[in-house]
């Protein structure tokens, strides 16, 4: 059978001499892997076309019998060529596609997530955006789709009112001083406030936040954090690593 869709481009790796697999998210079929094959010889477009963060369209040959589904063609739906003329903005967008491919299973449609996902990266493309605050966006709605989304107003355990917060070890969700045994994160005044506005937030409006590069830096990292807690998949994005050595460069310069 001949599949049309549209999909993003979450991780690609050689398969012989001139042929790839790709793992994909697509629009109407969920997480899909494909076998491009001579995606490298000469006049053959499907290596570039391929890369990771890519949106595309494709036509692909599926059999439900087999796990990796054979590319006919494909061409690109957006092209984003000033995301990769950053290596911070690289970065970021390695760390989205590694969570979405992370948190979603093969071979089930998550629309929401699908456009979520190319929204994104073409806000991370806009040389106008601040991707911290793309990124922040992005792990906010990624736990809200993914439905372990962190109640931001009220301690978990006594039901205060939150002013600044801890991450509970044990819970996995946020609570006030007096509730607090053992944390690692606190969630500070700054970067509470500023995910509390996310609830009514369009990602359009995201330049409207204001916050430091200390209260980015502790928002993702909490984010991370609780994302990784409630979705086993996502322990281990190895993405991560990179962004919070990123950030904390920017906080603290090299002399």
């Amino acid at each position: 059978m001949l599949i049309s869709t549209s999909a993003i481009v979450l991780k690609t790796i050689p398969y012989g001499d001139t042929s790839i697999i790709s793992r994909m998210f697509t629009e109407d079929q969920g997480k899909v892997t494909i076998l491009a094959k001579g995606a490298w010889r000469p006049k053959n477009n499907a290596g570039a076309l391929l890369e990771p963060m890519n949106h595309i369209h494709l036509q692909y040959y599926h059999k439900s019998s087999r796990e990796i589904q054979i590319l006919k063609d494909g061409v690109f739906s957006q092209q984003f060529s000033n995301l990769r003329k950053e290596l911070n903005k690289i970065i970021v967008g390695l760390a989205i596609v590694e969570m979405m491919d992370k948190s979603t299973m093969d071979n089930n449609p998550f629309p929401i997530l699908y456009r979520l996902g190319w929204r994104v990266l073409k806000k991370l493309n806009d040389e106008k955006q601040n991707i911290w605050l793309v990124f922040i966006f992005f792990l906010y709605q990624l736990s809200l789709r993914l439905g372990f989304l962190p109640n931001l107003k009220k301690c978990s355990k006594c039901n205060a009112y939150l002013t600044s917060s801890w991450f509970d070890d044990y819970t996995g969700e946020l609570v006030c001083m007096d509730c607090s045994t053992q944390s690692k994160i606190n969630l500070e005044e700054n970067s509470l406030s500023a995910l509390q506005k996310l609830e009514s937030l369009h990602l359009d409006e995201i330049h409207t936040l204001s916050i430091n590069i200390q209260g980015i830096a502790n928002s993702i990292q909490f984010l991370d954090t609780f994302i990784s807690f409630h979705s086993e998949g996502l322990k281990k994005v190895r993405s991560m690593e990179m962004v919070q050595q990123i950030l904390n460069n920017e906080i603290n310069p090299k002399k």
